[in-house]
């Protein structure tokens, strides 16, 4: 009796290919991107909304607030994937260290320059988040 004509031998042998196609489909569907580009998109989202507040020079609040959420998000990207991308994650902090200081500047005296300043610090921070998020495209996509 050869082995086609027993149904049994026939599943089993069948079982080890299954197994093979199953594994091949299970590595597809497992997530390669590092873990630091859930970071990245909260960064990204914290830094669209700080873009698009209005700079107002007798309300920073709204900018603080932003600002404070940048900063936190930027740091916790920076402790996960600093060692990836030293450069851009140290150009992120400087310039959030930057926009904080110009805001609390703003806040103690409010004025056109100092307002400038805000807005000014606000690019600097939009230009290293943009290098930042063009840098970790590629391993986050």
């Amino acid at each position: 009796m050869r082995c086609a004509d027993r149904p049994g031998l026939r599943r089993w042998g069948l079982l080890p290919a299954a197994v093979l196609v199953l594994a091949a489909l299970a590595a597809g569907c497992s997530s390669s991107k590092p873990a630091y580009c859930t970071d990245a998109s909260q960064l990204k989202t914290s830094v669209q909304d700080l873009g698009n507040i209005t700079v107002n020079v007798n309300d920073l609040s709204s900018v603080e607030t932003a600002v404070n959420k940048v900063q936190s998000d930027a740091t916790k990207f920076a402790s996960d994937a600093k060692s990836a991308y030293p450069s851009q994650t140290t150009a992120l902090k400087n310039s959030v260290s930057g926009l904080e200081s110009a805001v609390k500047s703003a806040k103690a005296t409010p004025s056109v320059t100092t307002v400038a300043a805000v807005v000014s610090s606000v690019s600097q921070v939009k230009t290293a988040a943009s290098n930042l998020q063009s840098a970790v495209k590629g391993a986050c996509q």
